[in-house]
This record gives C-alpha cells, structure tokens and sequence, in this order.
C-alpha cells in the first residue's frame, strides 16, 4: 500500500513539474510576442511622429479631404474633423503627464532603455 502511494506522488510530483515546465515555456513565447508587438508600435510611433511621417500623414489627410470635399461630404466630414480635433486637444496633456510620470520604457529582456 505504501509502495503504491509512494508511486502515485512520485508520479504526481513529475506531471507538475511537466505541467510547469509548459506553463513557464507558453509564458516565455508570449511575453516575446507581446514585446515584439510593442517594439513594432514604438518603432511605428516613432515614425509617425517623425517629419516624414508627419508629411505622409498631411498629404494622405489633403488627398482625403479633397475626396470628400468634392463628394459633397463637408459637413459632416468638418463635424468630424473637429470632433476629432478637440478630443486630441483635451487628451493630448493627460497622455504628455501619463508619460512623463511614467519614466522611460525598459526592455524586459535587455533592461536598457527602449
């Protein structure tokens, strides 16, 4: 009786560390992807904010205003646009605070700064 029971935690004991072993496997693979994915946004950020970025940005919103202007859309398309405008403008100093507070991004896996 005690061999068995000694058996069934022996096997109890390898099929949690197994189990864990996975667990910690898929939690790496995640956090890889997920610090893929914000590099990728950093990097796309960057660019955005870059003046080429700011250059394509303003000739892609020219081309499509142009389009809806001349659609008959310009109504709405000015309710929107200032729409739009004034949520930038009430939420860009909140984003500016949240930042600055926050301090610089570190790299999970290098802990350099991004």
């Amino acid at each position: 009786m005690t061999a068995l029971r000694s058996q069934r935690k022996q096997d109890l004991l390898l099929a949690s560390r197994l189990a864990r072993g996975h667990a910690v496997g898929a939690f790496d693979e995640l956090a890889g992807r997920a610090d893929d994915l914000a590099d990728r946004v950093l990097s796309l950020r960057a660019w955005v904010s870059s003046p080429v970025g700011l250059a394509a940005g303003t000739a892609a919103a020219t081309l499509v205003l142009t389009v809806m202007l001349r659609r008959g859309r310009s109504a709405a398309l000015l309710r929107w646009g200032w729409s739009a405008w004034r949520l930038w403008r009430s939420v860009a100093p909140v984003m500016a605070t949240f930042f600055a507070s926050s301090g610089a991004h570190r790299s999970r896996r290098s802990g350099q700064p991004r």
